[in-house]
This record gives C-alpha cells, sequence and structure tokens, in this order.
C-alpha cells in the first residue's frame, strides 16, 4: 500500500487518509475518492490530499479483517459486518467462552498491523456480548499476511458453547448449631447459581452430618434422573478422609479431586456416582459472592471436560474477585432493590469563567440544591454528593440537605474520579442513579421512572432515559458495574459502560427534554 500526499487530479480511485470538510461536509477518513469526489474537492480549493493506494497484494482493511473473522469464529459466535477495518465477534447465546491461548498469541505475532484482542479464557458470556475484535490498523494490508495470520491460528476456532440444561440434586448434612434459615438461604442461592447457567435445582434432601446418613441419601439420589448431586456439609471437608468423601466412596462413587488451587473454594471435591456428578462445595457456596465452585459448574453445565491440567491452571488468577462477566446474583424477588442517589459536583465550571455554576440561582435556590432536591422527591432510598472545587461553598449551600458529603481532593482529575469516590461509599445499593450538579431541571419523575424500569433486575442493568431519539441523563447503574466504575479514570463518567455492555442496557422513553439540559457556558443558561 503506498502512503503520502497527492495532488487532489491525481488521488483517483484512493483513499483520503484524514477526514475534510468541503461545503459544510465532511468526507470521513477512508473514503473512496471518485472523480465526482476529486472535482468536488478542486472546486473547494482543495488542491492536495493525503491519501491511501491500495495494491494488487493488499486486501483492503475491511476485506482482511472478515476474512480472519470467518477463519477464527466457531459455533456459538456471530459476526458483525465490517467498518473502518474492524469486525467484532458477539456471543449468540449465554454459554462458555472458549478459544487457544496460543492460537491467538501466534496471529498476533505474524503482523502488529493485524490485531486480534480477546475476552478472558473460560468465562462466561450472556447472549450479545462482544467476546473479540479483530483491526486491522492500516487502510490495507498485504494478503500475504492475511494468509499467514489464518494459517498461525490454525483450525482452532473460538466459540461460546451454550448450556445443556442440566438437572441437580442439592444434599445438606445437618448439625444442631446451623439454624434452618442457613440450609434456606443456601438452597436458594443454590438455586440462582444454577439458573444463571440455565440448569435447574428439582430437589433437596437434608440429612445429619454422619456418613451413615448421608450415605443413605447419596443411594436414593443416584437412582434419580438428574445430572448433578450438590452437597453442602453442616461442617466443611477438612481430609479426604472426612464425612462427605468417606460417605461418596461407601455408596459406591468414587472421589476424583479434592481441593482447588483457587480463593474462595479451596476445599471443594468433585467425584462419581455412577453416571452423576457429586460435588462436595465449600463453605463460600452458600454466599452469591462468585468462588471456585462457579468455574467448575460452567464447564460441568456445557459438557466441556475437566482434568487435572485444566484443575491446576485455575491456580493463575486463582485468588478470585467479582467479575461483570461472570453470572450475577439476582436481587432476591421478595424486596425491592435498594437504590441510592449519587451527584457529582466537584467540577471545575471552566466554561462558565468566573462562577461555580453549580452556585448559580435556579428557581429559588441554586443547581445543585434543585438537584440533590429531584432526588429527595424521587425513589432513592438516601443521596452522595460529592464535591471538589469550592467545596466548602457547595456544602454550605446543602447544609440543611439530608444528604452525605463525600470532598474529593483529586477533584481536577476529572469526572471518572469522583464518581470512583462516591460509589466508594455506597454500602447496600443494589443500583445508584447519577446525576450531575449541572441538570437541575431533571424532575423527581423521570429519576422514577427510570427506577421502575429497571425493576428487580436493577443490579445488573443500566438504565439511561432518552427523548427524541437522544440519551440524557441522570444514568441508573446496577452494582453488577461497580467494581468497574471504581477503576474508572480521567474525565468519562459512567457513559461508556454503554459501549461495553450493550446487552445490558435500557432505553427508557422520558418525553421530558430536561435530561439533555446542561448548563456549561453563560450562553447556555441565558438561553434557558
Amino acid at each position: 500500500m503506498w502512503f503520502g500526499e497527492l495532488p487532489t487530479s491525481e488521488a483517483f480511485d484512493c483513499l483520503l487518509a484524514h477526514s475534510v470538510r468541503v461545503d459544510g461536509k465532511r468526507l470521513s477518513k477512508g473514503t473512496l475518492l471518485t472523480r465526482e469526489l476529486q472535482f468536488t474537492l478542486q472546486n473547494a480549493g482543495v488542491m492536495s490530499v493525503i491519501v491511501a493506494r491500495i495494491d494488487a497484494e493488499d486486501l483492503h482493511e475491511d476485506d482482511a479483517a472478515s476474512y480472519i473473522a470467518d477463519a477464527v469464529a466457531g459455533a456459538g459466535l456471530s459476526i458483525s459486518a465490517a467498518s473502518t477495518g474492524r469486525v467484532n465477534l458477539h456471543a449468540a447465546s449465554d454459554g462458555l467462552f472458549l478459544f487457544s491461548r496460543e492460537a491467538v498469541l501466534a496471529l498476533n505475532s505474524v503482523d502488529p498491523e493485524i490485531t486480534f484482542a480477546t475476552l478472558a479464557e473460560n468465562i462466561w458470556v450472556p447472549a450479545g456480548r462482544m467476546v473479540a475484535t479483530i483491526k486491522i490498523i492500516p487502510y490495507a494490508v498485504p494478503r500475504v499476511s492475511v494468509d499467514k495470520a489464518v494459517q498461525a491460528f490454525g483450525a482452532s476456532n473460538l466459540q461460546v458453547v451454550a448450556p445443556t440444561h442440566k438437572r441437580a440434586i442439592l444434599l445438606q448434612t445437618t448439625l444442631s448449631s446451623l439454624k434452618p434459615s442457613v440450609h434456606d438461604k443456601t438452597r436458594a442461592v443454590t438455586t440462582h447459581r444454577l439458573e444463571a447457567r440455565g440448569a435447574i435445582l428439582v430437589d433437596e434432601l437434608r440429612c445429619e452430618h454422619t456418613e451413615a446418613a448421608l450415605t443413605r441419601q447419596l443411594t436414593a439420589a443416584a437412582k434419580t434422573s438428574v445430572d448433578w448431586l450438590l452437597i453442602v456439609g453442616g461442617s466443611a471437608i477438612s481430609d479426604r478422609r472426612d464425612v462427605i468423601p468417606a460417605a461418596i466412596e461407601a455408596a459406591g462413587g468414587e472421589v476424583v479431586r479434592y481441593g482447588l488451587p483457587v480463593d474462595p473454594g479451596n476445599l471443594l471435591l468433585l467425584g462419581k456416582l455412577g453416571d452423576k456428578v457429586v460435588l462436595g462445595l465449600p463453605g463460600c457456596a452458600r454466599s452469591p459472592k462468585y468462588n471456585g465452585l462457579d468455574q467448575l459448574l460452567d464447564r460441568l453445565a456445557c459438557d466441556v471436560p475437566i482434568d487435572d491440567q485444566w484443575l491446576n491452571s485455575l491456580s493463575v488468577g486463582g485468588l478470585l474477585a467479582e467479575m461483570l462477566d461472570r453470572p450475577q446474583p439476582r436481587v432476591s424477588a421478595s424486596r425491592t432493590p435498594t437504590i441510592h442517589g449519587l451527584v457529582l459536583a466537584a467540577g471545575m465550571s471552566r466554561r462558565m469563567g468566573k462562577r461555580n455554576k453549580l452556585l448559580l440561582p435556579w428557581k429559588g435556590a441554586t443547581m445543585v440544591e434543585a438537584v440533590v432536591q429531584s432526588l429527595h422527591d424521587s425513589a432513592v432510598a438516601s443521596t452522595v454528593v460529592v464535591t471538589g472545587h469550592e467545596h466548602q461553598q457547595v456544602e454550605d449551600v446543602l447544609a440543611e440537605a439530608e444528604i452525605t458529603l463525600c470532598y474529593n481532593p483529586a477533584y481536577e482529575q476529572g469526572m471518572g474520579h469522583s464518581l470512583a469516590r462516591g460509589i466508594s461509599q455506597l454500602e447496600d445499593a443494589d443500583a445508584v442513579v447519577v446525576c450531575l450538579g449541572d441538570m437541575p431541571a431533571v424532575p423527581a419523575a423521570v429519576i422514577d421512572q427510570l427506577i421502575k424500569a429497571a425493576g428487580a433486575k436493577a443490579a445488573e442493568i443500566i438504565a439511561v432515559p432518552v427523548y427524541q431519539g437522544k440519551r440524557g441523563n441522570p444514568v441508573l447503574v446496577g452494582k453488577s458495574f461497580f467494581d468497574t466504575l471504581l477503576q474508572n479514570e480521567g474525565d468519562r463518567g459512567a457513559r461508556f459502560l454503554m459501549q461495553q455492555y450493550p446487552e445490558r442496557l435500557i432505553e427508557v422513553e422520558v418525553g421530558n427534554a430536561a435530561v439533555l439540559q446542561d448548563f456549561d457556558t453563560p450562553e447556555s443558561l441565558e438561553q434557558i
């Protein structure tokens, strides 16, 4: 591919390397220069342009990306149309995302202008989630490089393996020191954990925490038509000869593995009883927090083999933390999600001149007071206000408001830092409504519309108001995204999540233009 500057008259059939504005219209970079466009540019006085010319031995960026995507995509994936040298691969269904790490590395080693990025290995993804992207850096790459990249990847495919709808029985052993409510909670958590992977809990059995009692239960359960037997002991397994492994063997089963190199989830047992998979669950399985059990269930749900090599590989990354792409615990249908309000009031109002716009008068109060009042009048449980620039003055006008004030000393680092600071104050929230301090016209009714639209799924989604096809503010963000926001930096708010997780986005038509109205300049304020 040739790249450089040419007289416009000689640039026929070349691609614009940079955008050009002509007669109020924008010719985007990558535009193919036809004769008509040549004349348009020349008539506008554009006598030279920087262009790329594709040679016969090259492939256009879109063609190259599409060719590679077709070669690497396997079952359970959909392929997007190519645009600007990029093709995205999305999960066609819920399932386990699998690929060969070595194959991905080999492809990326061929030519740095051919890039291939994926999500992490062996994670559960929801339908619609983008799992990989192919991006060609220049406007064209040599065909031979594309062929080598595909050959390097080999026969291994990326794939999303859908679950096969397993059935399970939960067996719980009891001790006098354990309240029945503990077992009830364990059943509820297990039910949700299975449902997240397309499996169902068909029965629960309880017995004394003795080898004999558990052996009888296992022997009876082995005669049913379920796939999995899940055992939660009144006391955790402390040795391979303990009650649970001993009962499995007494019932005619086999202990395949005891102990995983992950935390939480070390004390997990994997066994067999006839055609049933038997899992002795660690104590952390009583909690919805992600642990080693979830990693095994992901694989078992999709009939993906489990061997010692894979189990040992869990040690890298085995110190587990909550991640957005993993199945999330649901908010119990028996309670209403707890949703808090968060006002970002730390900015420096640079475009407003010397005045702090948050302190400007608004209908008998100030802008920031109006925003706080809307939250107070809405269904949020409480409100946190993050201050920064001129924080003392902002805090003074809010002195009598029923809020929690949070000062961000690093406010100059941007909105993202202030957002993370505010999120860190929320301990019991299922979701938060993030409001901007310079949007005083948004009424409580709009906030309530977001909360109603989110409903019981508030912890798992993003809800954004829409007016005449345009997305506005405030934005409701579920706690599934809090870890991501706590690592947020720079001057971006929560809106980047909408691009990364479109399958979690709910657009709420509100019929109120106030969701689009912020005030950054004296002119914008005077217009209203």
